[in-house]
């Protein structure tokens, strides 16, 4: 009932912000480009998959290339990085020996034969430009700035409660929706880990060996599968909310207290992401 309560009240102040012209096109606020997701009006939040591998040489520049996002548009953009494909290997020994491949990883890039592309590579909402899902980075900054234009269709929110001694985390996600819609639309909970401190190759310096880079928003595993849980079968009108909720299992080598979950929605038919969020742990 508190969560019911809460969303009345959420969807009465996107009235209230909305009325006020608070919000326009391109969904951005007034003061500037730089998404703030703590604030009542929803803003668009769009999903970055970068794949990329520890032995990749170049892929220190799709990192970059992220963090300029980052400080661009901030919470407009929620960044998952999935190591995958003959670059993410790992040796017996001596360098490049952590493991940051995952089963889910490893799923996604073999359904869009991501790595197949070359690395550093990104796919941005799951959606197709020039008829590809792949892109090199020197593209991702112009498909961010055009996906901003697109009103968000739902918003997103999530609560978490952290048993420590156990590791557990007990999870609640309220889909909200802003205008009605009528479709068939699935709902995935990512756990994303930040600051692992391993090896990484870096092309462009003379040593090109980095012994202590750190790898950031590396995708860990998924709550709820690999392609998630349906949360809208047909018609949600304006104002509904769409309710799901987990208990999730930390493995004890991740560090919580660096972690966060990414939660999306997308459509079945075509798995294209209309929203997406980031809960950080701590």
């Amino acid at each position: 009932m508190k969560k019911f309560i809460y969303s009345i009240a959420f969807i009465f102040s996107i009235g209230l912000f909305i009325s006020c012209d608070k919000i326009e096109e391109p969904f951005i606020e007034e003061i500037g480009d730089c998404g703030d997701a703590s604030l009542p009006v929803p803003i668009k939040q769009i999903l970055i998959e970068e794949y990329t591998g520890h032995q990749c040489g170049n892929c220190p520049r799709g990192a970059e290339t992220i963090q300029t996002i980052k400080e661009a548009y901030c919470d407009h953009v929620i960044p998952i990085s999935i190591h995958a494909g003959s670059f993410a290997d790992v040796y017996q020994s001596g360098k490049y020996t952590y493991e940051y491949r995952t089963d889910l990883g490893n799923s996604l890039n073999e359904y869009y034969e991501a790595t197949a592309a070359g690395v550093p590579n990104a796919i941005i909402n799951r959606t197709q430009f020039n008829n590809s899902y792949s892109q090199n980075y020197a593209n991702w900054l112009t498909i961010v700035a055009d996906l901003l234009n697109e009103a968000p269709v739902v918003d997103i929110v999530v609560d978490t409660r952290i048993n420590t001694d156990k590791r557990e985390l007990d999870i609640d996600v309220d889909v909200v929706f802003i205008s009605s819609i009528n479709s068939d639309l699935m709902l995935s909970v990512y756990f994303v880990e930040d600051s692992i401190i391993s090896w990484q190759k870096d092309y462009s310096l003379e040593n090109e060996d980095i012994e202590f880079y750190s790898h950031n928003h590396v995708l860990r595993d998924a709550v709820n599968g690999v392609w998630g849980d349906e949360i809208l079968k047909g018609n949600a009108n304006s104002g509904d909310v769409k309710s799901k909720s987990y208990t999730y299992k930390v493995n004890e080598e991740w560090k919580v207290e660096n972690s966060s979950l990414v939660v999306f929605v997308y459509k079945s038919e075509n798995r294209e992401i209309l929203q997406a969020t980031q809960e950080h742990l701590f």
